[in-house]
């Protein structure tokens, strides 16, 4: 329920007093207004609540969540005006109420709306996911032909969208519900799978998780041990893409060690492949080289252990912070500043809806968007940093005027000069992974026709010509 000990506990008393005003004016003028679910709109705002709450304790973002719907009322402008919002929740619950029944997958407008509204403030892009989460928990609420929709609008979407910010544990739960909704038989027959290696896997994984807490203890190692068995949606996806039957995936059971110092990672991965045997080739540090979605994490794959399961087991080393942003992504840190979220890694920060917002411009459609999205973070992008550190993931192959005008398009007709390195460079420089580039505006317009062969990409090529002829005009 709203408001339980526990949530209490994590509030302060003014802003828990504050809440349970909010929720009894939205009761009071919301419970007789159905959605087309069935359940009142109060019920449907207690419910995002309790979503959020899973992955925030943003008091603004909570209070907006609860009583955004109060604009369905009649009256609801001067309903939302005499609520107890302050001025800031009261124009976020209008921006939130904007964006109900959007269709990203199918109208192209529809997914600008989404994306304009995420980089203006990163709280509505949390309430959009809660929101699609909600109705996932709920399908059943739903006739097929609508249950089918939003199954298929959020397998193909918001699923991509959660991976992309690291929101794991909510993008497995949308997969799964979804991929049984769109691909029953595949999806059951699966299940019996895992229905029939259920007993060996959890065998394996117990006596793995026994050596391995042996072993650290040994050595002197504070940590905790946990397991995961890979879900149903993931594992399917694995197949498919390795072309490899259900019993030879090396990561569908894996261990999780966490511990408080990220050298005690990497103390740890020498103390696991002492005592077991490690498969070659599947080591792989995303704590040294993070991914985009913030995701860190040490993975190495072991062979199984004598007389128990011929299946290998991943172990996955991280420190328990990188944890929680491992399961939930950028939600579980309030580091926001100009849209950029830091990493805890150096100073490295990654402009993840900056990205996004490069990426827009490269596709046509919301299907064009879903496939890029899919594959936007992979070896086909170069890694370049922006004099603040910034992390772009740009197309390669792409020269230093290519990533000026994916990164600072309003501004690219005034380029002065680009900075490589820390030394001045020439325009068509091709840039390679780790390249840190600052670039100079002037006050008027610079460019010109002669810049398209420094150009490698067409996107860039064709604006230079359109722009550069404006001028001319």
């Amino acid at each position: 329920m709203l408001l339980d000990t526990e949530i209490t506990a994590k509030l302060n008393s003014d802003f828990c007093m504050q809440l349970v005003k909010i929720k009894e004016f939205a009761s009071q003028h919301l419970s007789a207004i159905k959605r087309r679910s069935g359940e009142s709109y109060f019920q449907h705002g207690v419910e995002l609540v309790e979503i959020l709450q899973e992955v925030t304790r943003d008091k603004s973002l909570l209070a907006a969540a609860l009583i955004h719907d109060i604009l369905r009322h009649p009256q609801g402008g001067h309903l939302l005006e005499k609520s107890p919002l302050d001025f800031q929740t009261k124009k976020l619950a209008k921006e939130m109420y904007g964006l109900r029944r959007l269709h990203i997958y199918y109208r192209t407008e529809d997914l600008d709306v989404l994306i304009s509204a995420f980089t203006k403030d990163w709280r509505l892009l949390f309430f959009r996911m809660a929101h699609r989460l909600n109705d996932i928990r709920h399908l059943d609420r739903f006739d097929p032909n609508l249950r089918r929709m939003i199954a298929k609008e959020t397998f193909h979407m918001y699923t991509s969208f959660a991976g992309r910010l690291g929101l794991n544990v909510w993008r497995h739960e949308m997969e799964t519900a979804c991929f049984k909704v769109l691909y029953q038989q595949i999806a059951s027959q699966l299940e019996e799978k895992f229905t029939a290696y259920r007993e060996l896997d959890l065998a394996c994984l117990n006596v793995t998780k026994k050596f391995l807490i042996r072993v650290l203890k040994k050595n002197h190692v504070k940590a905790s041990v946990e397991y995961r068995i890979k879900s149903l949606y993931s594992t399917y996806r694995k197949m498919m893409f390795k072309k490899r039957k259900f019993e030879e995936l090396t990561d569908r059971l894996a261990i999780r060690i966490l511990v408080d110092k990220i050298e005690d990672c990497y103390k740890i991965l020498g103390i696991v492949h002492n005592a077991m045997h490690p498969i070659p080739g599947k080591l792989k540090d995303y704590i040294g080289a993070p991914k985009e979605n913030c995701y860190q994490s040490i993975h190495t794959v072991v062979y199984p252990m004598p007389g128990i399961s011929e299946q290998p087991i991943e172990i996955q080393i991280r420190t328990r912070e990188i944890h929680q942003t491992s399961e939930y992504g950028i939600s579980s840190h309030h580091q926001y500043k100009d849209l950029v979220y830091s990493l805890h890694r150096g100073t490295t920060q990654v402009n993840l809806f900056r990205n996004l917002e490069i990426l827009r411009r490269e596709v046509s459609s919301p299907q064009q968007f879903e496939a890029a999205l899919k594959t936007y973070f992979n070896e086909n992008r170069l890694l370049i940093f922006d004099e603040k550190n910034n992390l772009y993931h740009i197309k390669r192959p792409a020269s230093a005027l290519d990533f000026a005008f994916q990164v600072y398009l309003e501004k690219f007709p005034r380029i002065r000069s680009i900075i490589v390195n820390g030394r001045i460079d020439s325009f068509d420089r091709l840039l390679k992974d780790g390249d840190v580039l600052r670039v100079n505006f002037s006050t008027i317009p610079t460019i010109n026709k002669d810049w398209i062969n420094a150009c490698l990409q067409k996107q860039t090529r064709s604006f230079i010509k359109k722009t550069s002829d404006k001028i001319k005009q």
